[in-house]
């Protein structure tokens, strides 16, 4: 297997995966995780139909590289501070929904909203 056939069909299985994050159902990334599924498996598309090397040192191969790395550090920022920056939107803005959510907590004397 060459480093050629090896790295088209990386791109390829990642472009594919995209391809399902976009259109599955069971994936509620937002409009945000969305739009950048959208970019990787365009610009993973791009890589794949090219027939002229090299395959990173193009606008397609960086922009599928920083489409990757966007999807990772938007991955790192919901999981580890999400919760965090909800709870504290909830309570600044006092939106009805975050006042009749159970999780923020509701009633007199529960000051703290983040999730348990």
């Amino acid at each position: 297997m060459t480093l050629q056939i090896l790295t088209a069909a990386s791109v390829a299985m990642i472009s594919t995966w995209a391809m399902w994050a976009i259109f599955s159902k069971r994936v509620r990334d937002g409009v945000v995780g969305k739009l950048i599924y959208s970019v990787i498996a365009i610009s993973g598309y791009a890589l794949t139909v090219r027939g002229e090397l090299p395959w990173i040192a193009s606008t397609a191969g960086a922009t599928f590289l920083a489409s990757l790395a966007c999807a990772g550090v938007r991955h790192i920022v919901v999981v580890m501070w999400w919760a965090q920056v909800q709870a504290w939107l909830c309570r600044h803005l006092k939106c009805e929904h975050c006042l009749h959510d159970p999780r923020f907590g509701v009633g007199p004397g529960k000051t703290d909203r983040r999730r348990p």
